[in-house]
């Protein structure tokens, strides 16, 4: 993008506010004005040194309050399609504010909805005696990248053993900050070769793996030039190399009753639903994201043995 974004002396929020979100919609961003005002709170919290809400950005811009000077370079950056959450540092998940940057997958709030499930099956495990009732469960999350899911879980079923494993040393670092408060174990290694001894110990995995297949679609700038190809792409023709080898292992690690779910690309749900009764999974079923597309699968691991997940 040509154009660029500049501060005006003395210029009122209201105005600058104006001016960020058509600059934002002509560079093609998707929500001008929202991002434009998640910016300038940001940039008055940066400046008024204590946190500020939405609802008191639009309170200052109506009063005349002066804009803050960092707010240009955030909106010339956000121009240039960074992801806002990249020039902010921060990226909200359910009740956390998680550290994001550079070299770490972006949580999405379709792995909100994926925690919503994977903490009703949870509390069903316990239900039915499937889960102990006094918490040190094992519950992992595999291809943890910024940790979002692993941090979920221990703070919303706190007492259990949480387990986040990431393969990438860069994203492993933001795993290992946004958990380390939490007392999330963090594994620095492949989801596919984790040490021996957990095979039919681990009561719950949530999983939101590289998926997508690669070519399927144009993906958005904020995604194709920041996401970390290693998070987003599953391998082969139709991106489900990965997922089902993670299946296969998944089957292996969970006890009887254990309950996976698994996140992937809306083309691939009945592939992997077939996948997964393959694998010794029962109670197999498919689940809707915000937008009512099939976002996950899940299921339970009966206690027959599993096939070749690829037979």
């Amino acid at each position: 993008m040509s154009a660029s974004f500049e501060q005006v002396r003395g210029e009122s929020l209201d105005a600058a506010l104006s001016r960020a979100r058509d600059f934002l919609q002509v560079a093609g961003v998707a929500s001008p004005w929202a991002d434009a005002q998640l910016l300038a709170a940001y940039a008055l919290e940066e400046e008024l040194g204590e946190p500020v809400s939405l609802g008191r950005v639009q309170s200052l811009a109506l009063l005349g309050q002066p804009a803050p000077q960092a707010l240009a370079s955030l909106v010339e950056g956000r121009g240039q399609r960074i992801p806002l959450q990249h020039l902010t540092g921060q990226a909200p998940f359910r009740s956390l504010t998680l550290e994001v940057g550079p070299g770490v997958f972006i949580p999405r709030p379709e792995t909100e909805l994926l925690v919503d499930h994977a903490l009703a099956a949870y509390r069903q495990l316990l239900a039915e005696g499937l889960a102990d009732a006094q918490g040190d469960n094992l519950l992992l999350d595999l291809c943890s990248g910024s940790g979002a899911i692993a941090a979920a879980l221990a703070t919303e079923e706190p007492g259990n053993r949480v387990l986040a494993v990431e393969l990438d040393p860069q994203a492993a670092a933001y795993t290992r900050r946004n958990t380390a408060d939490l007392g999330v174990e963090v594994l620095e290694g492949d989801a596919l070769e984790l040490p021996r001894g957990l095979e039919g110990q681990v009561a719950l995995i949530a999983t939101n793996p590289p998926y997508i297949p690669r070519g399927a679609y144009q993906l958005e700038p904020e995604v194709a030039d920041h996401d970390p190809e290693l998070a987003l792409y599953g391998g082969g023709a139709e991106g489900l190399d990965f997922p089902l080898a993670l299946l296969g292992r998944a089957a292996e690690l969970l006890k009887v009753g254990g309950y996976l779910i698994m996140e992937h690309d809306d083309s691939q749900g009945p592939a992997l639903a077939a996948a997964f009764a393959a694998a010794g999974f029962e109670r197999v079923e498919s689940l809707q994201d915000y937008g009512g597309k099939p976002r996950y699968t899940a299921g339970y691991k009966a206690s027959r043995a599993p096939k070749n997940v690829k037979e």
